[in-house]
């Protein structure tokens, strides 16, 4: 007897990037919160460009709740990479709203 595998089964993972500090950051004494934003956007834009490199479909930031300053910067970054044509779309996580879908567009 043959088993049918489900479609969802042959899915690639989506790679993940968490764009709190402390994930990729020890010590952030002494950052002022607007420079920490600024890594975490400079953290995003390199994986960002690397998945485009890369010809990746899509990829998933983590921004997480906190006061929203890091999601509308994200969003904002975003919007730019989908103006210049690079990306599709983007869309809150459907599993996690601290969390971003992006589609990568390839024309």
């Amino acid at each position: 007897m043959d088993l049918e595998i489900p479609y969802f089964c042959y899915m690639a993972s989506v790679q993940e990037v968490d764009l709190h500090l402390k994930a990729f950051m020890r010590n952030t004494s002494g950052l002022s919160n607007e420079r920490m934003v600024q890594l975490s956007i400079e953290r995003m834009r390199a994986a960002l460009d690397k998945a485009i490199d890369q010809r990746q479909r899509e990829i998933r930031f983590i921004h997480g709740h906190g006061t929203g300053t890091l999601r509308e910067r994200v969003y904002h970054e975003l919007r730019v990479y989908q103006q210049k044509g690079l990306i599709e779309s983007f869309e809150p996580s459907f599993f996690n709203p601290g969390a971003v879908q992006v589609i990568i567009h390839y024309g």
